[in-house]
Order: structure tokens, then sequence, then C-alpha cells
């Protein structure tokens, strides 16, 4: 019944540059995230603040990016009502982001499609996390850790079905 802003996943150079930068940046009101994520939303900010979804989503980078967007309208006194975040890595890794979704009454969706292992990573050096609870969708296409049900023809079949 109202906007939704959608973000693509992983699609050119500069993505797979956030993608890869997994060092930590602080942002006041969601705490500690990603700093390659950080870096993509606030390259774009701008004129998504200028914007009043009712929906954020995305499928990998792009949920990560959901997630850190919605944030960013709670914190501006305008949240969303639901984050669809598919196939998201994890953002945060001291809960003051799920914290502000849970203050402010966003619904969050995660999903894990099968086996894939992207909302499983970043795993280096901190105690990555999501800031809500991933709901289980589609079988696995292998039966162990992969990303062939990562891609986003496989999640939608599996949100299909």
């Amino acid at each position: 019944d109202g906007l939704t802003v959608a973000f693509p996943g992983t699609n050119n150079v500069a993505c797979w540059l956030a993608d890869l930068d997994v060092a930590l940046t602080t942002v006041r009101g969601m705490g500690r995230v990603h700093a390659g994520f950080w870096g993509a939303y606030a390259s774009i900010e701008g004129p998504l603040m200028d914007q009043s979804p009712e929906v954020t989503c995305g499928h990998s980078e792009g949920a990560a990016l959901a997630l850190l967007y919605g944030g960013a309208l709670c914190l501006a006194g305008k949240p969303p009502k639901a984050v669809y975040a598919f196939e998201p890595p994890r953002v945060s890794i001291d809960g003051v982001l799920a914290k502000l979704f849970q203050r402010c009454g966003v619904q969050l969706l995660l999903t894990q499609n099968g086996e894939d292992v992207v909302p499983q990573i970043p795993r280096l050096l901190h105690t990555w996390q999501h800031p809500g609870e991933l709901t289980r969708i589609g079988k696995a296409y292998e039966p162990f850790p992969n990303v062939e049900d990562h891609l986003i023809e496989h999640v939608i079949e599996a949100l299909s079905g």
C-alpha cells in the first residue's frame, strides 16, 4: 500500500569491493557495522532519505543495504513497516541495529535458502550477526554450504513454491 525501495545484489566491481571490505565502522545509533556495506549505502543515502518507504528490501549485498537503510530511516524518525532481506550477509557485530529495529517496531524477514553460504559470512575476526533470526526457505541444491542456493532465481523459486 506504499512505497518500497529495493536494492540489487552484487553486480559490479564496486559492489565486490564493498563486499570484501569487512572492516568495522561505528554508526551513531546503529553500532558497529560492516564498513564496506556502510560505505556503499552512504554513497547513495542523500536521495534515499527524501523518501519514506513502507518497505525496504534486497538480495545479498542489496539485503545488507536494505537493512542499513531501514536503520537509517528508524534514526530519522520514519521507520519502515518492514525490511525484507533475502540471503543477507551479516552486517553488524554488537546487537545495536537489532535493538533499533525492535524499538521501532520494524518487521524483519531475513531468509536463507537451502544451504546458502552467504548468510553465514563474514566470519573472520568479529562476532558478526544478523539483526534478526534467519527464516529457512527452499531445499538445498547441495547438502553442504554452497553458493548455488544463493542465486536469485533459486531464491525466487523457493519463495514461489
